[in-house]
């Protein structure tokens, strides 16, 4: 029989920060573990029920009964014994910092899930990142569904509370599984204040590079390392850590891990960063292989690939990397990575129009990101819109990769007054638009056949959309309503 394993036996009286969709997933999860629950939210009692009422009309995410709401307050833990925080409250709230003044324990939403699976059969396996985290976190779901039970949540997906009990649910009434159980997890740095003790059995970690240091880390470069470092400081001795040989930052991490004996694969799209290395996911001749334990085989070629560019590739070997330690039917995997398509909002085909193709990578919301789109065409010619929430980041790279591939830029929201000001006289043919359908207009008028016309806004969004995924599905929208 699963059971659910209590993280916090002595602890009966919890208080929750943060009532979004993540706050009531840890809800449900503390009821069924019998806990009194209060959980917080800044917003008054009139928003704060319509957004719980969309919750659960979108999302079947209801209250469980008992739960004492707070609202329209700080956040506060009140008589609580111990505090779950929700990726809502930054880890330096003084809300944090007063719960842990007072002696209570502090957990992240993302450790209490993980926790609650404790003698569980599942495994769990985690991929964080500054970018590339949802593409691998779907295929390393797809690749091990396809050949037993899985699941997959956190950061861009379902609340890892909200899986952890639909994955327990479902084990009492599947068959015993013939191989291992994973519940594949998509972690943000967000999600794991310094202090956590988040432990998946493998971690991957794709890249780290400049975003969100000053808005949640203070500005401090080696803070933000840090929280990325997280994910792969948790693992048991037992464990395996997934890094990217490529990467500088990631692949410094390796000789601690190995002291610790943690098991450690490379990935890298180059065969010289893991010659000799026992265990590694690599490109060799356009050709994605697999070594285990010295053993090398041949996955697929990348050509046969549906995904777009290098960093898909990177993505592929991530995935396949960190389910390789659990077993992998090779064949069942090569059918697999054939048929995947992208995630929505990341270099997701949209339309063939006028002789160009048109492509939405909305999630590219920093400059590493938008680099990695603009080459996976090649030297095919681009004409690029850009633009969003300016969060000041250095953006020479990001304008001479411009320069040199797209024969014109079409900017849009914050940031068209810094291009115009600083690098208008650098940046190919440049015009700016105050709406997405004038900016779609404008990228077609500027393209010719054969051009790719590409969202790559190396920006965040909410100066004009809700959310990236918002502003790809508007761009998507006025793409295909357009006449041929």
């Amino acid at each position: 029989m699963v059971h659910l394993h209590d993280p916090l036996p002595h602890a009966e009286r919890i208080t929750l920060f943060g009532a979004g969709w993540t706050g009531i997933a840890a809800a449900q999860l503390l009821h069924r573990l019998g806990k009194r629950v209060t959980l917080t939210d800044t917003r008054d009692e009139a928003r704060l029920r319509a957004a719980l009422d969309a919750l659960q009309q979108e999302h079947g995410a209801a209250l469980p009964p008992g739960v004492t709401l707070r609202c329209g307050a700080p956040h506060h833990h009140g008589d609580a014994q111990a505090v779950i925080l929700t990726q809502s409250v930054k880890h330096h709230d003084p809300a944090v910092l007063a719960a842990q003044a007072a002696g209570l324990p502090v957990i992240p939403e993302v450790e209490l899930a993980a926790s609650a699976l404790h003698g569980s059969p599942i495994h769990l396996l985690a991929i964080g990142g500054t970018d590339g985290k949802t593409t691998p976190t779907q295929l390393a779901y797809q690749l091990a569904a396809a050949q037993g039970a899985a699941w997959i949540g956190g950061n861009s997906w379902d609340p890892l509370s909200a899986v952890v009990l639909r994955a327990l649910d479902d084990l009492r009434h599947l068959p015993t599984p013939t191989r291992a159980p994973v519940l594949v997890a998509e972690i943000s740095a967000f999600q794991l204040p310094p202090w956590h003790r988040f432990t998946p059995r493998g971690a991957a970690v794709t890249n780290v590079a400049e975003d969100h240091v000053d808005e949640y880390f203070n500005g401090s470069w080696d803070a933000y390392v840090a929280a990325k470092r997280a994910l792969t400081d948790g693992l048991p001795d037992d464990g395996w850590a997934v890094l990217n040989a490529d990467d500088p930052t990631v692949a410094r991490w390796e000789p601690r891990l190995l002291q610790r004996g943690v098991r450690v694969l490379r990935t890298s799209l180059a065969a010289r960063p893991v010659y000799n290395h026992p265990d590694a996911a690599f490109r060799s001749n356009g050709e994605l292989r697999l070594r285990l334990q010295g053993q090398e085989i041949g996955l697929i070629h990348q050509s046969d690939l549906r995904l777009v560019g290098d960093h898909n590739a990177e993505n592929v070997l991530s995935a396949v990397a960190l389910l390789a330690p659990l077993g992998l039917d090779l064949d069942v995997a090569r059918e697999t990575l054939r048929g995947f398509k992208a995630p929505h909002h990341r270099l997701e085909f949209v339309r063939h129009l006028r002789g160009v193709d048109l492509y939405d990578d909305s999630k590219a919301t920093n400059v590493h990101a938008s680099l990695a789109g603009i080459a996976a065409f090649g030297q095919r010619p681009l004409v690029a819109i850009v633009g969003g929430v300016d969060k000041g980041l250095d953006l020479e790279p990001w304008v001479e990769a411009l320069r040199a591939r797209a024969r014109a830029v079409v900017a849009i929201g914050q940031l068209r007054q810094r291009l115009l000001r600083d690098f208008a006289h650098r940046l190919p043919d440049l015009r700016v638009a105050d709406s997405m359908e004038a900016a779609v207009a404008l990228a077609l008028e500027a393209a010719a056949p054969g051009d790719v016309v590409l969202l790559t806004p190396a920006c965040s969004s909410f100066d004009m959309f809700q959310s990236y995924a918002q502003r790809g599905q508007v761009f998507q929208e006025i793409v295909r309503s357009w006449n041929a």
